[in-house]
């Protein structure tokens, strides 16, 4: 085998290679469903179904994220929007909450109430939808930033966290 011939064989393995690669990287899309097709067509175009499941807002968090992106410009058909409001709902809607000790998610209950909504609205921490460990992540952040929440407290903001709007 020539130079020239191994040369052609090793860049067609690669490409072939990343090509599978490639198609291994692809996220996954969205679930099938009533309103699946409007999603798609309506979504997709900006947004990778990965951003769109992240969400997990309750129908009238979805109904007001429908609105903020016709505003921006996306396309929705009047008659298709209850479906595709819907959808998002069903398919995305709020995760059970996770089960941990009731008092010491009643006790990071009350720090959440009163270091974290004097800025944040719940919605806002319900579309993180984070594990245990980025909420801790996420609750380090907030107190670079001025949130006061004393080291002692984090363990039960966590938990309630977690509890309330954790990742499955």
């Amino acid at each position: 085998m020539t130079v020239r011939a191994l040369a052609a064989v090793v860049v067609l393995a690669a490409a072939v290679t990343g090509r599978a690669a490639d198609a291994r990287a692809q996220p996954p899309g969205l679930p099938e469903g009533a309103g699946a097709e409007v999603a798609r067509a309506s979504c997709l175009g900006c947004h990778q179904a990965d951003v769109i499941a992240a969400q997990r807002l309750t129908q009238g968090g979805w109904d007001r994220e429908v609105a903020k992106m016709e505003r921006w410009g996306a396309t929705v058909g009047t008659a298709d929007r209850p479906a595709l409001v819907a959808y998002l709902a069903g398919a995305f809607g709020p995760v059970p909450a996770v089960s941990h000790d009731p008092g010491v998610v009643a006790a990071g209950e009350k720090i959440f109430a009163a270091a974290c909504r004097q800025c944040h609205e719940d919605e806002m921490s319900q579309a993180q939808r984070l594990t245990a460990a980025a909420w801790g992540r996420e609750v380090d952040k907030m107190v670079r930033w001025g949130a006061r929440v004393p080291a002692d407290d984090k363990p039960a903001l966590v938990a309630y966290l977690t509890s309330r709007w954790g990742r499955r």
